[in-house]
């Protein structure tokens, strides 16, 4: 099923406003790994959503994250953690 923009953006804008994300979300399509390979062409597979790319100043990828590590995943979600503090602490300077 397509995104339609008038729904998806609010919720964007949203979520921005909540978690204070200074930084463009994007949305490269539905649940469909061949959709999002199509929008995403430059990554070699996309394994699962979710799927998140962390792009640094300079515009190289600095960090690719799929699944979901949330904090019931308990090893999983402080690996994913550490690693994401990190590369955020490193874009930020």
């Amino acid at each position: 099923k397509k995104i339609e923009p008038e729904y998806a953006y609010p919720k964007i804008k949203s979520l921005k406003e909540r978690f204070k994300i200074p930084y463009e979300v994007l949305i490269a399509g539905t649940n469909s790994k061949t959709d999002a390979a199509k929008s995403l062409p430059m990554l070699n597979h996309i394994m699962s959503f979710p799927t998140m790319i962390l792009i640094g100043k300079d515009s190289h990828v600095e960090m690719i994250h799929t699944g979901f590590s949330g904090p019931g995943t308990g090893i999983y979600y402080e690996k994913f953690r550490d690693e994401f503090n990190t590369t955020i602490k490193k874009l930020s300077q």
